[in-house]
């Protein structure tokens, strides 16, 4: 930060001049939203031990142009080292490595040993942690030629920082980011000849077996492909393909955030569950592109490091630009100041810089990380030294003038005709059929809620009139049909004592809440920041009440439920995974309504009362129905509300209705065909008085075929059950 004399180095100078304009306790709180912000980008939600610093680790133009030319020839040399090691080994047959080094290592894939070339090089990313040296220069400290570790971090934090600390990069001369990450999506897309570009991280399930899923997801979302876990993919034809919703597409390149180890485990023997079958396959066969290629981890060994002097000439014809570092960089590397609270704290400092291969020669992108080292860590060999937790920092390479200009495709002559869309048609099937779930488990959260809210009051008074009997059975048998009672106890004798026992030995809404909680993280990455935040606040909220019991946890739970719903109206826009989740929605809460007035109506007419009441309560339309109908309870205006009411957002013919919608955005025709056909049953039912309770029933046995429908269309992707009709039978016979 300061040169011999003390002055403060030239690219330090502005960045001081607007600390000292922010003030200690503006810049802590600018420390502080900028962690806020950069976690709120990462989808997952989940607690990260990252912590990002509000000030940079600038480079000179001249440190970047040798760091540049450097890494370019470092990479090189990795590339054709891998390249050799699983080809002709020719540095083994020299003597120049110890086959031990090699053959005994568990990064060596011998399944990717190869005797020609693999279509793509085996090392398409690349990563270097460095230091810089008392005297000046830059030394490499660690090599990343398998995962490449904080590219996702790199791109979101300067992005996130920018609209946070505009004092910071009001100076100028600061070489953007943005024209290197175009042209790296650019060389993604070029090369994958149409197929689907994805990043590839661990399944949430499975997160030990992922280096850094958030990054994955940073990474992913700063590209601007999809993010996918390995069960999102299936061997068809010895080719990798996604499992979408308008079936399987080729995938053509990966960038992995999974081990090589793990990848394939048909050919490896490892965690059968973490990888996918047949990947080594497409990738020998040049059908994949995974970058880096599986196996290319193996010279990231620190005993390779050794033999890189005497290699470098050997392979390039030149020596090391950069030298591997000797000395101990808590002692002997630079040092930078870090945010602590209102004051700045010293670190020695590292440097992680980044480079691609474009197909012709490597690029490097003009900035990267850089971390504080724990002074207070045990020793331990330099190459495998520890970060200290807590310090992750913007790198900048300072440059008045762009040395390069990007202009983008030529106009076409006549525009190109315009391809029909369907929505979410390349949405992975395992991210709609999470936001399927989660729309009927919010559903069910709130219908089981507000019916034990119904029933709890009604169950706990004792008194023998006939309508009260009458309540207290109908509600018995809905809380045994919706799974809270035990389905032998569903009579009119149940209790509000016995009720609560059962829930707090059976705990049925805690177990809800857990479901929902897992399908918010699992479908996280198709809720926005600022969505997700509101939704986890009110889920922890809801959590937290079940504390005391779940009877007061009651309220809570019709409030997270409420919240997520407005979520999802007014922040999600009309197609993708909002289909999905609208549809569970609709068919949860079609199903629910139809099973539970299937069990409040039967009875005669003369005594309907009791079920229509409870009825147009448990669908939160008391209000609506006392406004038209003066509170008078009629058979015909209930059940039109109930069934028919086309403006009731709890009627059943409301559900039908919007489920067809969905149906028909999703090119499922025949589908919402019979969403159509169940509505104008409903409708019809609302003009019946009497045997409401099996057409009921009825609907509802049919809404969970066209659940089963949906799920083997869009999750499982199996064709339709063939079953013959009595005709063919009786031909078949004949034959």
């Amino acid at each position: 930060m300061v040169d011999r004399s003390g002055r403060l180095r030239t690219p330090w100078v502005p960045v001081m001049e607007a600390v000292r304009a922010i003030g200690p306790e503006e810049l802590a709180r600018r420390a502080a939203s900028l962690n806020r912000q950069v976690r709120l980008a990462a989808p997952f939600g989940g607690v990260t031990s990252h912590h990002y610093d509000p000030l940079p680790a600038p480079l000179t133009a001249s440190e970047f142009l040798v760091l540049e030319s450097g890494l370019r020839q470092r990479a090189t040399f990795l590339n054709a080292l891998l390249e050799d090691l699983y080809g002709r080994q020719s540095m083994l047959q020299e003597g120049r490595i110890p086959p031990s080094l090699v053959l005994g290592n568990p990064d060596f894939l011998r399944s990717l040993h190869t005797s020609a070339p693999l279509p793509y090089p085996r090392l398409s990313l690349y990563a270097a942690d460095l230091i810089r040296c008392p005297d000046g220069r830059f030394a490499v400290l660690r090599d990343h030629t398998g995962i490449i570790p904080g590219l996702g971090h790199a791109l979101t934090l300067r992005r996130v920082a920018t609209s946070l600390l505009p004092e910071l990069f009001r100076a100028g001369g600061l070489r953007s980011l943005r024209p290197a990450r175009e042209m790296l999506i650019d060389h993604l897309q070029r090369e994958s000849h149409g197929g689907i570009i994805a990043v590839l991280s661990a399944s949430i399930s499975n997160p030990e077996h992922a280096v850094d899923m958030m990054d994955d997801a940073l990474l992913a979302r700063a590209l601007g492909v999809l993010l996918i876990e390995p069960g999102d993919l299936a061997a068809r034809g010895g080719a990798q393909h996604l499992k979408t919703l308008s079936g399987l597409l080729n995938v053509s390149t990966l960038i992995r955030g999974l081990s090589g180890i793990d990848l394939d485990p048909l050919e490896q023997g490892f965690r059968p569950g973490a990888g996918i079958p047949g990947a080594f396959g497409a990738i020998r066969a040049g059908v994949l592109s995974v970058l880096n290629a599986p196996g290319s981890s193996l010279v990231e060994s620190p005993a390779f490091s050794g033999y890189f002097d005497d290699l470098f000439p050997r392979l390039l014809g030149l020596p090391a630009e950069l030298a591997t570092a000797t000395v101990d960089p808590l002692k002997f590397a630079s040092k930078a100041p870090f945010v602590s609270g209102t004051s700045l704290l010293s670190s020695p400092l590292l440097f992680r810089l980044y480079a691609w291969h474009d197909g012709a020669t490597w690029q490097v992108l003009p900035g990267g990380l850089a971390f504080g080292l724990d002074q207070n860590a045990a020793p331990q060999s330099i190459r495998t030294l520890g970060i200290r937790t807590g310090s992750m920092k913007d790198v900048w390479v300072m440059d008045a003038d762009e040395p390069h200009f990007f202009t983008g495709a030529p106009p076409a002559i006549e525009p190109p005709p315009r391809a029909t869309f369907l929505p979410a048609a390349n949405l992975p099937s395992r991210v709609a059929d999470n936001l399927f779930w989660l729309g009927r488990s919010v559903e069910r959260l709130e219908s089981s809620s507000r019916l034990l809210m119904l029933a709890l009051p009604r169950l706990e008074s004792g008194t023998s009139l006939p309508r009260d009997v009458a309540e207290r059975s109908l509600l018995a048998r809905s809380l045994a049909q919706a799974g809270l009672l035990p389905a032998d106890m569903a009579s009119g004798t149940v209790s509000g004592r016995f009720l609560r026992q059962t829930l707090a030995r059976r705990k049925p809404i805690a177990g809800l809440v857990k479901e929902v909680g897992r399908l918010v993280t699992a479908a996280s990455d198709r809720l926005s920041p600022s969505m997700l935040t509101t939704v986890q606040f009110a889920l922890n909220q809801a959590t937290e009440s079940l504390d005391t019991n779940e009877e007061a946890a009651l309220p809570f739970m019709l409030g997270f439920a409420a919240t997520f719903a407005g979520i999802a109206a007014e922040n999600m826009s009309r197609d993708g995974g909002w289909l999905f989740l609208e549809m569970g929605r609709r068919l949860e809460r079609a199903e629910t309504l139809a099973d539970s007035l299937a069990i409040l109506l039967a009875a005669p007419s003369e005594r309907l009362e009791p079920g229509l009441a409870l009825g147009i309560e448990l669908a939160d339309s008391v209000l609506s129905y006392d406004l038209r109908h003066g509170g008078i309870l009629m058979p015909g205006p209930v059940l039109t509300m109930l069934l028919a009411d086309a403006d009731n957002p709890r009627s059943l013919g409301f559900q039908c209705t919007a489920l067809r919608r969905t149906l028909e955005r999703l090119g499922a025709e025949d589908d919402a065909h019979t969403a159509k056909l169940l509505q104008r049953e409903a409708v019809n039912l609302a003009d019946c008085v009497t045997d409401l309770t099996a057409p009921l029933a009825n609907i509802a046995a049919r809404l969970r075929l066209l659940s089963d429908r949906v799920q083997r269309r869009f999750f499982t992707l199996l064709p339709e059950a063939h079953r013959l009709e009595d005709e063919e039978e009786v031909v078949t016979l004949a034959q």
